[in-house]
């Protein structure tokens, strides 16, 4: 039997989005801009062409700090790490560096907003793209869009990634 794996919608938007960011420039730099709430407004154009509902800023931010993220790595495509593991991932091996990464973990998992966990992930998304980490962006966008609906979930999936046993 060929069992084929399902493509998400966050998937294929970020696909299409890093397709997007190799010939449109002007397109990758509003992006970048797009985590930052004094110059946000100059990706709500490109943001509106994929649909994302920018009435509201609860339904807008996770598509801003993500695609952000996504605009200022060194990548060509979509990652697989998802990020609790990314976090651990970034900030190595030795005791001291995985105590800082449990700190940052403890204070994206203290998050019960979307605002407020949009606010912490900014920094630390950048942290992990300097390092080069594969970041699971459409995995990320997924978690970040029902958030509100399922933090504890949520949260606790993040905490499994970060804890759970190397692969």
């Amino acid at each position: 039997m060929n069992e084929e794996k399902k493509v998400t919608a966050e998937e294929n938007l970020l696909s299409s989005v890093f397709k997007r960011f190799a010939t449109d420039t002007a397109f990758k730099a509003a992006l970048k801009k797009a985590d930052n709430p004094d110059t946000e407004y100059q990706s709500w154009e490109y943001l509106a062409d994929y649909g994302v509902n920018l009435e509201y800023e609860n339904a807008r931010l996770p598509y801003t700090t993500v695609l952000s993220a996504a605009a200022r790595s060194s990548r060509d495509a979509d990652g697989s790490v998802p990020l609790g593991r990314a976090l651990l991932l970034s900030y190595g091996s030795d005791s001291e560096n995985k105590e800082a990464a449990r700190s940052k973990l403890r204070r994206i998992i203290a998050c019960d907003s979307i605002e407020d966990v949009c606010s912490v992930l900014r920094p630390v998304l950048r942290f992990i793209g300097s390092k080069n980490i594969a970041v699971s962006y459409a995995t990320l966008l997924r978690d970040l869009k029902y958030f509100s609906k399922e933090t504890e979930r949520t949260k606790a999936r993040w905490a499994e990634q970060f804890f759970g046993k190397t692969e």
